[in-house]
């Protein structure tokens, strides 16, 4: 009787530890990269520089185009979001700028084209949108200091004049504009935080960052200049503050869409 009741309690006791032991480990799936394109077009033409483009009733050519996007977050087919860390990106088309007297006496920044950024250590799963913005988050831009991601003032992004105090400029675009016999210079910037603009688009159908080799969004220059005459306002910085408003409505509302993922 004696060793049949030890037996019992030996069992217990190898039970109660077998249901304590742990589980075995789950390894997560691994962490993978996803490009993102921002295509820049006008109509459905390929944006260039020095290229002559009609819209409307008038003539454009671009010297340059630059634009932050900032504070990246996927979201997966659950609603989970994954928040790129410091995702702060300069997309530009450029030739050599001179921004000599910046920070330097002398200072070349190359030309440069930038369509297509890399995200990466993204977890593993399938996609249905992405958000962002287009501009400087108030903490970054309020501090010229704080370092994050791409943001420098030695890449002529950032303006000392717009209220009394250094700040991002959120987007830059510059070249000629024809209309009959008239041709002006024209320079579109925005900025300030009240034109921090966010937004959310959905893609056509969820991307795999295990499979697919990107997403493509379409930029539409001409959209940015929506109601806007540029031979009657050639210049629209924070002195024309309504207008610049509307160009950064313009780029976040209607400029940028879902093109296609890559195959």
């Amino acid at each position: 009787m004696i060793r049949i009741l030890i037996f019992a309690l030996l069992s217990a006791l190898f039970s109660a530890c077998s249901d304590d032991a742990p589980s075995p480990l789950v390894t997560p799936a691994a962490a993978g990269e996803l490009s993102l394109t921002f295509d820049a077009r006008v109509g459905n033409a390929d944006f260039a520089l020095n290229q002559d483009f009609t819209v409307g009733s008038q003539t454009l050519s671009f010297t340059k185009l630059r634009y932050w996007v900032s504070n990246m977050v996927l979201v997966d087919t659950k609603g989970a979001e994954f928040i790129v860390p410091d995702s702060y990106f300069l997309m530009e088309e450029v030739g050599e700028l001179d921004l000599s007297g910046t920070i330097n006496d002398k200072l070349i920044y190359p030309a440069n084209k930038r369509e297509t950024i890399t995200l990466k250590g993204v977890p593993a799963g399938e996609y249905k949108s992405v958000k962002f913005s287009i501009g400087v988050d108030s903490r970054h831009n309020d501090n010229l200091s704080l370092r994050a991601g791409e943001l420098s003032i030695a890449n002529g992004m950032s303006s000392i004049v717009w209220m009394w105090h250094s700040s991002y400029i959120f987007s830059s675009l510059a070249g000629s504009v024809k209309q009959g016999s008239e041709t002006k210079a024209f320079k579109v910037e925005t900025g300030l935080n009240a034109n921090y603009k966010t937004m959310a688009i959905d893609f056509a159908a969820p991307v795999n960052s295990a499979a697919a080799k990107g997403i493509v969004l379409q930029v539409n220059v001409a959209k940015i200049l929506d109601g806007i005459d540029l031979i009657k306002n050639p210049t629209i910085n924070a002195a024309t503050a309504p207008l610049m408003s509307t160009v950064a409505t313009n780029q976040a509302t209607k400029a940028i869409m879902f093109g296609s993922a890559g195959q």
